[in-house]
């Protein structure tokens, strides 16, 4: 009878083995998890900085919408009969809106861009987090199959982590290293009317 089965020093190797694995797997997962959550609050903090971009751009907008209709108050009384005091304050008042609204729109081309470049930032950090989350979930497999290893014996489970590890270090890995796409060029072409659209979109909710 002592010479069937496995013997008990080769079992235990075995299961000192796979509690090794398991234990290096926690400590992968815990960097995979860490790197999720900052993904996840670099991906808040820029869509609320992209928000705040787009909401400073619609109040330049309405600024400089009021300015034309003091301008265009200007233009009515400088078209009647003022004296020549009263002309010169309309005219200074008229060349300041004017170029009031010059800055109001080069400040606003600044916004745009800014805010668009935070937005794309945010959905990048928003793609990384989910490639770390599913590689955290191929980990937690591959705990549980080292688990039942333990438990039963069974190598085919033992071999199942093997390959969920493997799968999820790689989508860690590729996500750590990935680089935000460039802007396709036929999306460059016009990206102040396509920043306008995304700033009235942000403005009204949708």
């Amino acid at each position: 009878m002592s010479g069937i089965g496995v013997p008990h020093h080769a079992e235990n190797e075995g299961h000192k083995r796979v509690g090794i694995f398991i234990a290096v797997l926690a400590v992968v997962m815990a960097i995979v998890s860490a790197l999720a959550k900052a993904e996840a609050n670099s991906m808040i903090v820029k869509q609320v900085e992209a928000s705040n971009g787009y909401a400073w751009y619609q109040a330049k907008r309405q600024r400089t919408y009021l300015n034309e209709l003091e301008f265009r108050r200007i233009e009515i009384d400088l078209a009647g009969a003022p004296s020549a005091a009263q002309r010169a304050l309309l005219e200074e008042q008229r060349s300041r809106l004017k170029a009031k609204n010059a800055e109001y729109e080069t400040e606003g081309k600044e916004i745009l861009v800014k805010s668009d470049a935070t937005t794309k930032a945010a959905e990048f950090a928003g793609h990384r987090h989910h490639r770390f989350e599913y590689a955290e979930i191929l980990l937690h497999i591959a705990v549980v199959m080292g688990s039942l290893t333990l438990l039963t014996d069974t190598k085919l489970f033992f071999r199942i982590g093997i390959g969920a590890t493997a799968l999820g270090i790689a989508m860690g890995v590729l996500a750590f290293v990935e680089t935000p796409h460039k802007i396709p060029i036929e999306g460059a072409q016009n990206p102040v009317s396509q920043s306008q659209n995304s700033a009235e979109k942000s403005a009204s909710g949708h």
